[in-house]
């Protein structure tokens, strides 16, 4: 019987339950499983334990969020001495490929400096930009501004004198129609919804936005099907992908909600769909 340890944070800040449902799905599909905290990481003289787990014991590995920040660092240069092609996402891809920065080149406009009078400068061309922090989740700190005091003060605060990068945006209008999450397994489309903001820029649904039922067009079931082909590629096994069309908005390879929004717009969980797509694509 196949094994696979999941490696969990907090439950207490969980924002969805990925924790209970991929667990559950897995053990369904007969497989072992172990749950072990974040903080169960012990480098020995004999090698990198997970808790009282021998790693090379597992099949596949499965990091469930980015855990503390204070000590993230530390416990990817641990999880990286692991089999990576093991890990449902690798130690490389989360620190490398997650959210915003490694796909600039889909996105709207985009410029990303801890410089706040770089990022004046290109505010003070005109228009509309959104500011948002470089490592945020969760729609936290995401401002539509323009030129004038008050963008200036926006770019200062997430700047933070220095202290921490924000990425400037051109605001893209497309995202006053919402956008759209697909759920990628395996490298397969596992399932898409609509998340429109309710009287607010950000559409997550931690911050209030509503999801509703969706079908991607041609033009972006391309960009995804493509962004997904890159990420299995890289060895992601799950992840979500948000679109703007024709802009992608975000990757989010860490812990993506959405199964449960799924299962609620259409009435069946896509979980075990995920397991399957992801134990097909590791030839188990």
């Amino acid at each position: 019987m196949p094994d696979i340890a999941f490696l969990i944070g907090d439950i207490r800040l969980a924002r969805h339950d990925n924790h209970r449902r991929l667990p559950r799905a897995f053990a369904a599909a007969g497989w072992w499983v172990s749950e072990i905290p974040h903080e169960a990481l012990h480098l020995t003289p004999s090698g990198l334990r997970l808790g009282d787990h021998d790693p090379a014991r597992f099949d596949l590995l499965w990091l469930l969020g980015m855990g503390p920040a204070d000590n993230f660092l530390d416990r990817m240069q641990l999880l990286r001495q692991l089999p990576q092609e093991r890990c449902v996402v690798p130690v490389d891809a989360l620190v490398y490929w997650h959210a915003k920065y490694a796909w600039w080149a889909h996105m709207p406009p985009t410029y990303a400096s801890r410089d706040a009078e770089f990022l004046k400068a290109r505010l003070a061309a005109g228009g509309d930009w959104v500011i948002k922090p470089g490592a945020g989740s969760f729609g936290r700190d995401v401002l539509r501004i323009s030129a004038g005091a008050a963008g200036s003060a926006a770019i200062d605060r997430l700047t933070d004198r220095g202290r921490r990068y924000a990425v400037l945006q051109r605001y893209a209008s497309e995202i006053e129609q919402g956008e759209k999450r697909t759920l990628v397994a395996g490298g397969r489309l596992v399932g898409s919804y609509l998340r429109r903001a309710e009287g607010d820029l950000r559409s997550n649904l931690a911050v209030g936005g509503t999801p509703h039922p969706t079908t991607l067009s041609a033009g972006e079931r391309e960009l995804v099907t493509g962004l997904a082909g890159d990420l299995e590629r890289r060895g992601v096994g799950f992840a979500a992908v948000d679109v703007a069309y024709p802009y992608l908005i975000e990757v989010n390879l860490a812990n993506p909600g959405g199964l449960a929004t799924l299962e609620a717009l259409y009435g069946s969980d896509p979980t075990p769909h995920v397991v399957e797509a992801i134990v097909r694509s590791r030839g188990f």
